[in-house]
């Protein structure tokens, strides 16, 4: 196990577990707000798609900041290491921050051009973050450039093919994501409009799942470090993403939505496990950043641990009350928009 620790090692699969679950659950909010754009100008429809996930999007969030505080914590030379990418991270937070006012700003003012903005804030806003995150966790398995311990990512670096790739299919996979839980609860006319939209997007998500498992081992060395779960984690991806095609024509909702976020799942474990012992590949020999170099001392990891456990009990508690809330908000008629 790369003389790691079982603590190191289960800290490791947090985080990659937590970053998984801000894919999977911000990664639909991200599709929400890239589906309204298929909508046009019917605010009626965007109202729908935005009641979805208007309540929960900014709880959502907190599973990457809770990874991040882990990789802080318990990883601390990672943490540092990676500031590298000052660029494309100053970036996903201006989205980010984007994103969020136009959920708060849109419709406040009975102005055409005024709510457009916001609109396109929105639908940008939720574009820009998950193709700069696929772009940023492609480079780190494909090899950037790291200075005494510290990551330089230069344009270069992160534009290449196979991080191209990466990003457009984290953004894809975030899409078919957010239409795959959209039209669970909208009315049955909408519903039947997105899953021709979801379908056109089950396409493109083929082709740019194709290109990247094709350039993974062209690449990469994951695939020869671990092949075994690598090979695993991709037919997983592949039949999830296949069969999604099948319960959409017959719309079995649920089960699509539950199959398109097995292969978010599997698309971002694909990276991380993949790429273990090592953090961030470097393109110099020599110069990669491993677990064992980034870690704590044991007398950290501990303090981290007790703090994770009441921190992980406290959100999912959270996270579970906020869903069963919004369902329930969702289903009566009664109530206007939380937007």
């Amino acid at each position: 196990m790369a003389d790691l620790s079982h603590l190191q090692i289960i800290f490791l699969l947090l985080i990659a577990t937590e970053l998984m679950l801000f894919f999977v659950m911000d990664g639909a909010d991200f599709g929400a707000g890239m589906a309204t754009f298929f909508v046009g100008d019917d605010d009626a429809a965007r109202n729908q798609i935005m009641k979805v996930t208007g309540p929960v999007w900014g709880g959502n969030e907190t599973w990457a900041v809770t990874a991040f505080a882990i990789m802080f914590a318990a990883y601390p030379g990672w943490y540092t290491a990676v500031t590298g990418y000052y660029i494309p991270v100053f970036l996903i937070l201006l989205f980010l921050m984007f994103r969020g006012v136009a959920f708060d700003y849109r419709n406040q003012w009975h102005s055409r051009h005024y709510n457009r903005f916001w609109d396109w804030a929105l639908m940008i806003g939720s574009l820009i973050p998950p193709f700069l995150f696929g772009l940023i966790f492609s480079s780190m398995i494909s090899g950037v450039t790291i200075r005494n311990g510290y990551v330089h990512a230069s344009v270069g670096d992160l534009l290449t093919f196979f991080n191209l790739a990466g990003g457009v299919l984290a953004v894809v996979l975030s899409l078919t994501i957010g239409l795959a839980r959209i039209i669970k609860k909208v009315p049955e006319t909408l519903a039947a409009a997105l899953t021709k939209r979801l379908k056109g997007t089950l396409i493109v998500l083929y082709v740019v799942m194709a290109t990247f498992a094709v350039s993974l081992p062209l690449s990469t060395t994951i695939w020869q470090r671990h092949p075994v779960i690598v090979t695993s984690l991709l037919v997983l991806f592949v039949l999830s993403a296949g069969l999604e095609w099948w319960t959409v024509s017959r719309q079995y909702r649920h089960t699509t939505f539950w199959l398109s976020a097995i292969a978010m799942a599997s698309f971002v474990y694909t990276i991380f496990l993949g790429n273990y012992p090592n953090l961030v590949i470097g393109k110099h020999a020599g110069t990669t950043i491993t677990a064992k170099m980034a870690t704590s001392g044991p007398v950290s990891l501990v303090w981290t641990a007790w703090l994770v456990g009441f921190m992980i009990i406290t959100m999912v508690i959270m996270q579970s009350l906020a869903y069963h809330w919004v369902n329930e908000y969702y289903h009566d008629p009664n109530l206007s928009p939380l937007i």
